[in-house]
């Protein structure tokens, strides 16, 4: 390895690490930002989820179709166009004359950024030997957190200053940034056979999934309870379909002949699943209950992204040198005790941010220690050959992690709130208590989630 191609290693990481800060910039930014859409396009506060759970659920959709897409075109040409899709959406947003609109956009917006995270995490473990792949991935992870610490306080900043509108002008340049960056540098570049597309599992797929978390967003609603019990079906019958194929969409046999890939991506649902919806939940309390300005919430959010910029490196490179199982079962201890704090919260007159800061310290600390050696696991429990749909499936049950959560939000939300009610101070009460059983439940998935962190076997490939 010459110096040369070192440079070019650390300097194609630096290309999808800004690529990655993208991601969580397109949700912490936006949610500081939800009183204000709120307010200028009438929407509900269950509804208002939608501007986050659109954007995830289109990411979720298209990362399986997405992964077998990346082997055909190759992993370069990819990350590309997905920049490209998602600066396209960034710029329109700004000009959004609907509610409607700028969810379609949001929509536009996680099918691009889905071939982004695929690629980012397939080609780092392609350039990069084992022994480096968890300092790497934590790097790469790591990032992640720097734009959900940024993404707060700057977008609480930019919405009070010039609106709204503002956060998507920052996004724009930064993607083209990384997409730039990753043409002049990676010179090679990288693609699997790819002798069958499924169509049939991708229909099903998607159905299921939007079902599923439509329906449950919106359980009060007429229906809303059978859509979700038809995507629960959907879901199994994909599961069953994928099983028989022997091109699948989605490598769904993986979880059954490789159990430390099964359960170590397991618990990254579930660890994502338990603490997403935190910052919604959080974000709404501290503006509405706390009466705190859109830049003074951002502020105490940051504990919780700050932390896990900070120590997600150091994690995953501890993570090369011990068996990831210890790192990621404390981690998940952490959330759940930080999950179960913020079930606590209810009406303070004083001394509600430093609680809830302290409660940001638990979480961010737990993902801090979870996320890079989990994912180092991941890709580490796989052959080369499967590192894309690895890749892909830890970007799927990160996404589905995510919108699980805020699925139980905001169907909280909606039994204890309503559905087209602002939260004034008539609500607080009953927002209050939409956050507590949100959170316990969340801290139940925490629970389930350690057992699946600590008791995770041994992987059938270690290459």
């Amino acid at each position: 390895m010459t110096e040369t191609s070192n440079r070019t290693r650390y300097l194609i990481l630096l290309a999808t690490s800004i690529g990655a800060v993208v991601n969580p910039l397109l949700g912490s930014m936006i949610i500081l930002a939800l009183p204000t859409i709120g307010t200028d396009f009438i929407v509900s506060a269950r509804d208002l989820g939608w501007v986050s759970t659109s954007f995830i659920l289109a990411n979720a959709i298209c990362l399986v179709p997405a992964a077998r897409l990346v082997d055909k075109i190759g992993y370069k040409k990819s990350y590309i166009l997905g920049s490209i899709i998602v600066s396209v959406s960034c710029f329109l947003s700004i000009f959004s004359p609907s509610y409607a609109v700028l969810i379609a956009l949001r929509v536009l917006a996680g099918c691009g950024i889905s071939l982004v995270m695929i690629t980012s995490l397939a080609i780092l473990t392609r350039i990069f030997p084992k022994n480096k792949r968890g300092f790497v991935i934590g790097i790469n992870t790591a990032m992640v957190y720097v734009g959900l610490s940024v993404g707060p306080v700057l977008g609480g900043i930019l919405t009070e200053s010039f609106g709204w509108q503002s956060l998507f002008i920052v996004m724009t340049p930064l993607i083209l940034c990384s997409a730039v960056l990753l043409f002049i540098f990676l010179k090679e570049e990288f693609t699997e056979p790819v002798l069958f597309f499924d169509k049939v599992g991708t229909v099903l797929y998607a159905a299921a999934i939007f079902c599923l978390m439509y329906g449950l967003s919106t359980i009060t609603e007429y229906g809303s309870a059978f859509l979700a019990l038809a995507g629960f079906i959907l879901l199994i019958i994909f599961v069953w379909y994928e099983l028989k194929q022997k091109y699948p969409i989605l490598h769904i046999s993986l979880f059954f002949k490789n159990k430390r890939f099964a359960r170590a991506s397991l618990a990254a649902l579930l660890n994502y699943g338990a603490v997403y919806g935190v910052i919604y939940f959080v974000s709404l309390y501290l503006q509405s209950v706390g009466q705190l300005t859109a830049t003074e919430a951002g502020l105490i959010i940051l504990f919780q992204p700050m932390i896990q910029a900070v120590m997600t490196p150091v994690s995953g490179k501890i993570s090369d040198k011990v068996d990831p199982k210890y790192l990621v079962t404390i981690g998940m201890i952490l959330t759940l005790v930080g999950v179960l704090l913020l079930a606590g919260l209810g009406f303070m007159s004083d001394g509600f941010a430093s609680y809830i800061a302290i409660t940001q310290v638990f979480i961010g600390l737990g993902a801090a220690l979870f996320a890079a050696p989990n994912t180092s696991d991941i890709m580490s429990s796989v052959p080369k050959a499967e590192y894309s749909t690895a890749s892909g499936i830890v970007a799927v049950v990160r996404q589905l992690g995510m919108l699980v959560s805020m699925a139980i939000c905001m169907a909280s939300i909606s039994i204890f709130v309503g559905g087209t009610d602002m939260l004034g101070p008539e609500m607080h009460a009953e927002f209050i208590l939409s956050m507590q059983v949100a959170m316990v439940i969340c801290a139940v998935l925490a629970l389930i989630g350690v057992f699946f962190s600590w008791f995770r076997g041994k992987a059938e490939y270690d290459e």
